[in-house]
């Protein structure tokens, strides 16, 4: 992703909406959320629920939304590891199928790709 945001690849707003949503998710389901936003929390729960919003998956995209708010509007606001710990409660609990969505956006990704090179 560095590469593609130097400008030495070219990389599309969709293949970056789901290189963002990946690694968010990974980072949330796999616990290490709150190393991932110590730097600039806010900006990265931004481009995380733009990135979900994208792919259509939108009740994770309100729980970044609820958390970013409540970082922004709280005073004082609350300490992140505690945002963070109920964003991944709230997305642990969530019904909706991330794991697929991610997979099929890519999939669809990847077959647009196909057929524009042909």
């Amino acid at each position: 992703m560095t590469t593609a945001t130097t400008g030495s690849a070219r990389i599309s707003r969709s293949e970056k909406a789901l290189f963002t949503a990946c690694e968010f998710w990974a980072s949330a389901r796999n616990c290490s959320l709150l190393g991932q936003l110590a730097d600039d929390a806010l900006t990265q729960l931004r481009a995380a629920e733009a990135s979900f919003t994208v792919i259509g998956l939108t009740q994770v995209a309100s729980v970044l939304r609820r958390a970013r708010a409540e970082l922004m509007e709280t005073d004082p606001p609350p300490l992140l590891r505690d945002v963070v710990e109920n964003i991944e409660k709230c997305l642990a609990d969530s019904g909706e199928p991330v794991d697929q969505a991610l997979a099929d956006f890519a999939s669809e990704l990847a077959l647009s790709r196909l057929s524009t090179r042909t």
